[in-house]
């Protein structure tokens, strides 16, 4: 890539980005799910594989004003 060349699409997801709480398929905690297989679960899976469990401390200071 030429180094004027921006990369945009470097977000990466953690594991508590995926929690299914958050989803857009979760009713409830006594419902669950709507779908029969996660939606996520290949991202969770390479969420897992690269080690983004959790995101350290402070990674949004930048987001501050």
């Amino acid at each position: 890539m030429p180094e004027n060349k921006r990369k945009y699409d470097r977000f990466e997801y953690y594991l508590e980005d995926l929690d299914c709480r958050l989803c857009l398929y979760y009713q409830n905690k006594k419902l669950g799910c709507k779908l029969d297989k996660c939606c996520c679960e290949d991202i969770r899976a390479e969420a897992i594989a690269h080690g983004h469990i959790k995101r350290k401390a402070g990674w949004n200071r930048s987001w501050d004003g």
